[in-house]
């Protein structure tokens, strides 16, 4: 790839909230969610920048609605797909896991993982989204949000075959800070140089334009099950009259070594929220670095920028 090969956000100008993407071999699958009810948001693209509208993918047999938030990870041979869906007994949202043979599926429900509501929960505790995974050590664990606010992100050990939670679910963070506005968003964990790093989002994703404050942040610790501190300033945070709340990220390293950060985010052609933004939320990526002081994100990017090499 040239150097002068660039790509300008939204490389997605359409909705598609949550993404998370994965690579197969020379293909890349984004998922993300969708607001009809019928099932998953799925794009593949070869460069990061170019996308094709795949077929819905994912959809439980057990929920019609509010299905949010899809990670996809392949293990052992399998594919397996987390998300969160509305149950329609409890008018809770549970946490599952599906499994199929590719990453188109056919997915297969396996199991709810967390219940939105639970013999010990509580009326405060109602609510699971926003799943992801963490591996060290031949474990496998689930990172979570518990949804009463204010939030709190959970741990907790996943069975080897992903049937199953092991042990009690521990608090990693809560929403503590008058800017998270009692809200967290979007776990992601990374190892890096001996510092455990957990990145979220966190505010409301969608407001008036005055009142935006949805971005993404991290916290940082030296030991896996905490404490974790976190940072005093945002990774990525709005620019007014070019792109307001961006967020709920996923982070990841390519083959040729660069780390990118996939997001979405709100143009400012309408104020950030739905029935006022005929776009929604936008699939956006930037480039992110490591520094002495930590990870940096020179975005969200509106401008022409140098592609991923996605090669070795």
């Amino acid at each position: 790839m040239s150097s002068q090969e660039t790509y300008t956000n939204p490389v997605y100008n359409a909705n598609f909230p949550d993404p998370f993407v994965v690579q197969d071999g020379g293909t890349f699958y984004v998922y993300g969610t969708q607001r009809n009810g019928q099932g998953f948001q799925v794009m593949s693209s070869k460069n990061l920048v170019d996308w094709t509208v795949l077929d819905p993918v994912g959809k439980p047999s057990w929920s019609q609605n509010q299905m949010w938030a899809p990670e996809v990870y392949k293990h052992d041979g399998k594919w397996y797909f987390f998300f969160s869906a509305l149950n329609p007994t409890t008018n809770k949202r549970d946490l599952a896991v599906s499994v199929g043979d590719g990453p188109l599926g056919p997915f297969h429900d396996l199991a709810v993982l967390v219940p939105g509501v639970s013999e010990n929960s509580g009326p405060s505790q109602d609510g699971a989204i926003d799943a992801t995974l963490y591996f060290e050590d031949g474990k496998t664990y689930l990172l979570y949000i518990r949804e009463a606010a204010p939030r709190a992100l959970k741990f907790v050990e996943l069975a080897p075959d992903f049937s199953k939670t092991v042990g009690e679910a521990k608090d990693l963070l809560h929403a503590d800070r008058k800017i998270e506005q009692g809200i967290l968003d979007a776990p992601t964990l990374i190892k890096r140089g001996g510092t455990y790093w957990l990145f979220f989002s966190g505010g409301w994703f969608q407001s008036w334009k005055k009142d935006a404050n949805y971005r993404v942040w991290y916290a940082t610790s030296s030991s896996l099950m905490g404490p974790y501190k976190k940072a005093a300033k945002p990774l990525i945070e709005g620019k007014k009259d070019l792109v307001y709340s961006p967020g709920h990220q996923t982070i990841f390293e390519l083959p040729s070594g660069e780390w990118w950060i996939a997001y979405h985010g709100w143009d400012a052609e309408g104020d950030p929220m739905y029935g006022h933004n005929k776009h929604g939320r936008t699939l956006r990526i930037d480039r992110l670095t490591w520094t002495a002081k930590g990870p940096h994100v020179d975005g969200p990017s509106v401008t022409p920028r140098v592609r991923p090499t996605v090669g070795d």
